[in-house]
């Protein structure tokens, strides 16, 4: 357990990266809401009309601005931090474990900061003037015992996404994330073949903890094809 917390410790020895850049990037998309919602009504759209609620509770940009961020992260933390800790003694399983511990402490502190700004944001009557940046639809139109599993999910499963793609680059080189996500992408080309006549059905049983499930196996499949990678890296 020592050495799991070590390699907990090792991804988390950079706080501007993992805690300051994610409070940097949800401040830009709030600010860029305010001004956005500010605009809107400058033109003569009023927050009290319930339309104005319905439209811009589709702001979906506090979801769609992490990803990336969070991927990429996942990638770098993978790739920058293995050959150390097994400098270091570390076994892979044990780095496999560590690094895992260290993405749920990143989304908990994510989803922590995430529902805190929703209270303000409900307690503030949307910060003042009706912009609505956390109360959309996605996270869950303002209830925060949705939004909590959604951003710790959403957070989870992108870290584990970014650590696969940064243990195929450790172990197959440059070309090694381009050829996953190319089998990736086959892969799902294939099952939308597949799934096309069954569309409507699926669409209609999509329900929030089926989503959360998959999310779930999702984030497995990645830290096991991690670890499957790292089974066989040589440190360089």
């Amino acid at each position: 357990m020592e050495r799991i917390i070590k390699v907990t410790r090792l991804h988390l020895n950079k706080p501007e990266i993992m805690f300051a850049v994610p409070l940097y990037i949800v401040g830009l998309v709030l600010v860029i809401t305010m001004v956005i919602a500010f605009i809107l009504q400058r033109a003569g759209m009023d927050p009290a009309d319930p339309s104005y609620a319905d439209g811009a509770r589709g702001n979906m940009g506090m979801i769609w601005s992490l990803p990336g961020f969070l991927i990429y992260l996942g990638v770098q933390a993978v790739a920058t931090t293995f050959p150390f800790a097994l400098a270091l003694g570390t076994t892979r399983r044990n780095y496999v474990a560590g690094t895992a511990i260290a993405n749920l402490i990143q989304s908990a502190y994510i989803t922590l900061v995430m529902a805190v700004l929703l209270g303000i944001e409900l307690a503030t009557g949307h910060w003042f003037f009706g912009a609505y940046a956390l109360d959309n639809y996605g996270l869950g139109s303002g209830d925060v015992w949705v939004l909590i599993p959604t951003v710790f999910l959403g957070v989870f499963v992108s870290l584990s996404i970014g650590g696969v793609f940064g243990a195929v680059w450790v172990r197959f080189g440059s070309k090694g994330p381009t050829i996953l996500a190319l089998a990736l992408a086959l892969v799902l080309v294939t099952l939308l073949l597949i799934l096309v006549p069954q569309f409507g059905e699926i669409i209609a049983g999509i329900t929030r903890p089926r989503v959360a499930l998959v999310a779930v196996g999702v984030a497995v499949l990645a830290l096991l094809g991690t670890w499957f990678c790292m089974r066989r890296t040589a440190v360089r």
